[in-house]
């Protein structure tokens, strides 16, 4: 079972823990992967949807899992035991994230790791108020689009809105995908500007367009 390079990042910060929830599992690749590896011991694949469920079900059961891994249909968070102790929700706007997060208690929950597809300033500020601090973050490039990989760990941390919308840790290191998204997105806006007549978006993209030179100082 081949995982995308997103998956392989979400999974590879699951080492070390006991029980994986892995939410939104779709075809339960990353527990597999990650009982497979010997990052966890065991994982609850959860999915809210009929298709994916019998998949990952069919996935499990295929790959000897069926007792290391439990497949279940249901919504969130409410479906994840006192034992789980790390949680991965991927491949999700950062709206429906935040959404899931605030529905249920995390429990005994010790790590989180969160791949927004979009919104990840949310995700960053959700995680902050219900008291998990970041402890590292990816910006990775995967079939030519880009995505946040955040990793949570109980904990109290201040953080700016301009450090939720870019993530504090890519501003201290500047790493190559973290510059390259700015400077991509600098190059579209840029593109929108010369062809816009509008002075009130005009000021909007030009907003944007400072605070992502900020974010490469």
């Amino acid at each position: 079972m081949s995982l995308s390079k997103r998956l392989l990042a979400c999974a590879q910060y699951t080492d070390g823990f006991m029980k994986l929830a892995d939410i939104g599992t779709d075809h339960a690749q990353l527990p597999i992967h990650a009982v497979e590896q010997g990052y966890v011991y065991t994982a609850l694949a959860i999915d809210n949807k009929e298709g994916p469920f019998v998949i990952a079900y069919s996935n499990v059961k295929k790959a000897n899992l069926s007792h290391n891994i439990t497949v279940i249909k249901g919504d969130g968070i409410d479906k994840i035991d006192d034992e789980v102790d790390v949680l991965v929700i991927s491949g999700m706007g950062g709206k429906l994230i935040s959404s899931i997060l605030q529905k249920d208690s995390l429990r005994n929950i010790k790590r989180v790791i969160l791949q927004p597809n979009i919104d990840s300033s949310i995700v960053r500020s959700t995680m902050n108020k219900l008291g998990f601090k970041i402890i590292d973050e990816l910006v990775l490039k995967d079939a030519k689009k880009y995505y946040d990989v955040i990793v949570f760990e109980k904990g109290t941390q201040t953080l700016s809105t301009f450090e939720c919308d870019f993530g504090p840790i890519n501003l201290a290191l500047k790493p190559f995908y973290f510059v390259e998204k700015i400077e991509k997105e600098k190059r579209n806006l840029t593109n929108i500007l010369n062809k816009m007549e509008e002075p009130s978006h005009k000021f909007a993209v030009n907003a944007r367009l400072m605070l992502l030179e900020e974010a490469l100082k």
